[in-house]
C-alpha cells in the first residue's frame, strides 16, 4: 500500500487509508468479508482491527489494485439473500441475473421442476429453490470446474436433495430427455458476448472470469439459438423459458421467434427475453 498504517486502527480509518488504490466500494466488500461485520458497522465501531486481518487486507488490496476481482480475492459474492463461494472457475452473479430470476418467478405458480441450463455458481438454482420450496432443479452446465463450484454452494445450502447437477453441453442429457413436455420453467444466464468483443471487456472479467461462460460465438447467439429451438420441448404446456441476453441481441431473438417477450433491465437496456410455451408461433 503507499502510506503505513497504523497497528491501532478502526476499520474506518483503515478503509480512509486505501485513499484512490481501489474503489471505497471494493475496500468495503474485503473488509467486510475479512472482519463479517454488517458495512456499518465498518463505520460505527472503535474497535482496532487486528493485526492479521489488517496485513491480509493490505495484500488483497494490493491484488484488487491488479484487476482480481474482489469477490474471487475473498471467495464470496451476494446474489440476493444469498452468499454464494466463488473463484475463477465461475462468473460472478451480477444483479442483471438477481433480476432474472425475480422477474421469472413472478411469472410462475407452484412449479414442480426446474432447469437452469448454464448454472456456474448455482445462484440460479440455489435462489429459485429456496424461492419455491417443493421444486425440484436440475443445475446444467458444460464446465466441470463450474459444477464443481455448483456443488459446493448447494451444499452449503443444504439443497442436494433437490437440485441435481448435470454436465451437458446443451439439453440431450439423458436424465433432462425424460423431462420432456413436464418442466414448468428452463432459466438461463447462457454465454451471450460476441467473440469479437471478450477482448475489449474491463480487465477484470476478461482475465479471471472463465471465456467458456463468457463468449457466445460470433453474434454471441450460439447457446440462446440453442435454447430457443431445444426449450419448447421439454416445456410443459404453459411454460416458460426466461433468457439473459446481450442488449444487441433484441431483434435477433426476435427473428427467431416472433412471439418473444423482450425486457430491458433496470438500466433501460435490452437484457431479457421470455417466452411462454403454448404461444402460436
Amino acid at each position: 500500500m503507499r502510506h503505513a498504517v497504523r497497528l491501532e486502527t478502526t476499520p474506518r480509518q483503515l478503509l480512509k487509508s486505501v485513499g484512490k488504490q481501489i474503489s471505497q466500494a471494493e475496500a468495503e466488500f474485503l473488509l467486510t468479508a475479512l472482519l463479517r461485520l454488517p458495512r456499518h458497522e465498518l463505520y460505527l465501531t472503535e474497535r482496532p482491527v487486528p493485526t492479521r486481518i489488517l496485513r491480509r487486507f493490505q495484500q488483497l488490496v494490493a491484488r484488487a489494485r491488479k484487476g482480481e476481482p474482489v469477490q474471487f480475492l475473498v471467495h464470496s459474492a451476494p446474489f440476493l439473500d444469498l452468499d454464494l463461494y466463488v473463484d475463477r472457475r465461475c462468473l460472478i452473479p451480477r444483479p442483471e441475473t438477481e433480476e432474472l430470476v425475480l422477474r421469472a418467478a413472478d411469472r410462475l405458480k407452484n412449479p414442480s421442476l426446474i432447469i437452469d441450463y448454464g448454472t456456474g455458481s448455482g445462484c440460479i438454482a440455489i435462489a429459485l429453490a429456496r424461492i419455491f420450496p417443493q421444486t425440484r432443479l436440475f443445475a446444467v452446465d458444460a464446465s466441470r470446474p463450474a459444477l464443481a463450484v455448483c456443488r459446493r454452494n448447494v451444499r452449503r445450502y443444504r439443497l442436494s436433495s433437490r437440485i441435481r447437477l448435470l454436465h451437458s453441453q446443451d439439453l440431450s442429457h439423458p436424465a433432462l430427455c425424460r423431462l420432456k413436455g413436464r418442466v414448468d420453467l428452463i432459466i438461463s444466464n447462457p454465454p451471450y458476448i460476441p467473440s469479437k468483443r471478450i477482448g475489449r471487456l474491463e480487465p477484470g472479467v476478461r482475465k479471471h472470469e472463465p471465456r467458456l461462460a463468457l463468449d457466445g460465438g460470433p453474434k454471441g447467439a450460439r447457446i440462446v439459438k440453442m435454447l430457443l429451438e431445444q426449450a419448447p420441448l421439454f416445456l410443459r404446456p404453459g411454460g416458460l423459458l426466461a433468457l439473459e441476453i446481450d442488449h444487441t441481441q433484441g431483434r435477433l431473438v426476435r427473428a427467431l421467434v416472433p412471439d418473444v417477450v423482450i425486457e430491458r433491465d433496470l438500466a433501460g437496456r435490452i437484457r431479457y427475453a421470455f417466452l411462454k410455451r403454448g404461444a402460436q408461433r
